[in-house]
This record gives C-alpha cells, structure tokens and sequence, in this order.
C-alpha cells in the first residue's frame, strides 16, 4: 500500500468514528421519540431508517479498515512512549551537556529564532485544536530544506523537536515520516518565499 493510499485510508477511518459516535446518539434519540404515537411517528421512523443505515455503513468502513489503520489505542501509546524518551533524552543531555537535537543549519541565532516563531505560529489542525497541522508544517520544513536551513533526514529527533518549538501536539512517528518532505510543491513554495522574507534572504 502506497503512501497516499495510506493517508486516504486514514482520513476514511477517522472520519467514521465521528459518524458513529454521532448517529449512536440520533438513533437513540429516534427510537425514543418514534416510541410516542404522534403524527411525526412516520416520519421518525424513517429518520431512524436512515441514521441506523449510515451508522451501519461508518461501522462496516472502520471494521474493514481496521487491518490497514492504526488503532486509537495504538496511536496514544506511540505518543506516550514518545513523550517518555523525549524526557528521557533531555535529561540525558543536561547531564552530558550536550548540544540538543536540531535540525536547523546554516542559520544565525536570530534566524533560528525566527523560524521558531514562524513555526509555532502556523495554524492548528482545524479538526484537532492544540495539535500541528501537519501538512502545512512539512510544507515549511520542506521549504527550509530546499533553502539550505534545515537537515530532515533523522525523521525521528525532527518530530520530537517540532513537538518542543510549537508546544503542540504532533502526529505518531509513521503520519509524521509519511508526511515529510511534502509533495505539494505550490504550497512549498509560497512557503519558501515567506521564509525568505522572513529571513531576509536574498
């Protein structure tokens, strides 16, 4: 299975979840007001037809996709196990003292500062508020690794230090690593160019 297939897959299954948890109350709803013999009883009947349907349907897509999607439960616990050797890492470094993770090169302290702030700035994910949004986030990556600034190759330190500068909450290790570089080059460049002016490069 390719990588944008994958991501597809993804998206259908947890666009799913929600429709389950939704249409499991408005059938409940249903089935509690169609009980009552009104003349809306008909029509909630169908109401309940209808809803019962696409509940049916979101949980038949989530149990075929279960074998090619990761579950909840395991995306949390790739985050939580990431969240442990990321404090395990920074203490091992400020008892070493040595120089923390990051992917910057070739950039004033300035300009590391910079695109920092830059970074910490993008938007959420619209969907999932106090997370990155991970697709504009490699979008700007991406952009300073075609500039020069920026080495994306230990995908797995870069993921821990995008967590650390914006603050937010960051997509398990295999979202991540599909995601970056990004292939949407428009986008990369207009990235580019407000990395450009934001780091006054020429």
């Amino acid at each position: 299975m390719n990588q944008h297939t994958g991501k597809i897959l993804y998206k259908i299954d947890r666009t799913a979840r929600p429709v389950l948890i939704v249409m499991s109350g408005v059938c409940l709803l249903l089935l509690c007001a169609a009980s009552f013999d009104t003349p809306l009883r008909q029509i909630l009947l169908y109401a309940l037809y209808v809803s019962a349907g696409i509940f049916f349907i979101a949980m038949i897509c989530r149990i075929c996709l279960s074998p090619f999607v990761k579950s909840d439960e395991e995306e949390e616990f790739e985050q939580k196990v990431d969240y442990i050797i990321q404090i395990i890492q920074k203490r091992q470094t400020a008892q070493t003292g040595e120089k923390p993770y990051s992917p910057l090169r070739h950039v004033s302290q300035d300009q590391e500062e910079q695109i920092k702030q830059l970074l910490r700035t993008l938007p959420d994910n619209p969907q999932k508020p106090g997370h990155i949004n991970l697709a504009i986030v490699s979008q700007y990556l991406t952009a300073l690794q075609q500039l020069e600034k920026a080495d994306l190759e230990d995908k797995y330190h870069l993921r821990l230090w995008v967590a650390e500068v914006t603050g937010k909450e960051v997509p398990n290790s295999s979202q991540f690593n599909e995601a970056v570089p990004s292939q949407t080059f428009t986008k990369i460049s207009a990235a580019r160019k407000k990395l450009e002016t934001a780091l006054e490069i020429i």
